[in-house]
């Protein structure tokens, strides 16, 4: 288990100030405390194997299963959450007894009794009147396997990864369907859509809406909740492969050269995101938030890069 703290800046209303601490015209006017903790749970098991070696041959198979679970507690009583990336009405944050990093953003209203979603007298979604969590960008656990096959002076190595779970919010797959651009809309739009959910009176929502009223009015090109476009980021992914070749050392003989190798590589070559929309070929790993501990947010991003390279590597 381990605990990490972190910084809660709490503003100070003037009449606390007043009571409490210095004047206002003194220029003082918040204070900086040490709150909140943060306990992370989790296991890591690592395995290797080599089913074959022998003169000319050698395969090495490595995996690697990771699984965290966090929680956050002991924040002040007035202090209900801090935004820890993004926005303050769209972002990640601490809250207590939720996971590290939550998303909040705008979210549909919810029947009390059914969690289902509520549906106004017009046939379309009814928001709520505040922020709530939407996604948890935390995956349930995470899988790595490495094989590495040598012949002789070849190598040939591949890295595969797998993510179970964790939730996210993308702008680029919302705005993709409500404007019925992707191939994911392709149906018969002069039928009617009922939006699943409930009325406001709790019973099973019956009013027919157009193609556009059902996708566009209640997507986020339209205002709709940011709930509409959260999506589930299980992922299986090529994260690498290369090919190496080493000069045995006799062939390079009198040279005054230590060791040659060339390798061939490439990062990011493949991945399937199954709980996306098919067509639209989504990268979960994808982010709106740039370098930082922020995640779960993409906000009409660019898409992921495929590298590839060579390299030559001489010793003397």
């Amino acid at each position: 288990m381990i605990s990490l703290d972190f910084t809660v800046y709490q503003r100070v209303a003037d009449d606390q100030i007043l009571n409490r601490f210095l004047d206002p015209a003194s220029g003082y006017l918040s204070q900086q405390i040490n709150a909140g903790k943060v306990t992370n749970k989790g296991i890591e098991i690592a395995l290797g194997i080599t089913p074959v070696s022998n003169k000319d041959w050698r395969w090495q198979l490595d995996g690697l299963f990771s699984m965290n679970r966090s929680k956050v507690s002991g924040l002040p009583d007035d202090q209900k959450s801090v935004n820890i990336s993004g926005y303050s009405n769209e972002g990640t944050f601490a809250i207590n007894g939720q996971p590290l990093g939550v998303v909040m953003a705008s979210a549909f209203q919810k029947d009390p009794k059914t969690g289902q979603r509520v549906v106004g007298s017009d046939g379309n979604y009814i928001a709520a009147n505040d922020i709530a969590i939407i996604a948890d960008p935390n995956p349930k656990y995470k899988l790595t396997g490495i094989s590495t096959l040598g012949y002789k002076g070849f190598s040939f190595r591949m890295q595969w990864d797998y993510t179970h779970g964790g939730t996210m919010f993308s702008g680029t797959a919302g705005a993709l369907l409500g404007r019925g651009v992707t191939k994911d809309t392709e149906f018969d739009r002069a039928a009617a859509v009922i939006l699943p959910g409930v009325g406001e009176n709790g019973q099973p929502n019956k009013v027919q809406l157009s193609a556009t009223g059902a996708y566009y009015n209640n997507s986020i090109t339209n205002g709709a909740p940011d709930e509409g476009a959260v999506f589930d980021q299980t992922c299986i992914r090529l994260r690498e492969a290369s090919l190496s070749y080493s000069v045995p050392a006799k062939l390079l003989g009198k040279l005054p050269i230590g060791s040659l190798s060339l390798t061939v590589s490439g990062n990011n070559l493949w991945y399937y995101a199954p709980n996306f929309p098919k067509y639209i070929h989504f990268d979960p790993e994808a982010s709106g938030l740039g370098v930082g501990n922020g995640r779960g947010l993409e906000f009409l991003t660019g898409p992921s890069a495929r590298r590839m390279g060579a390299s030559l590597r001489v010793t003397f």
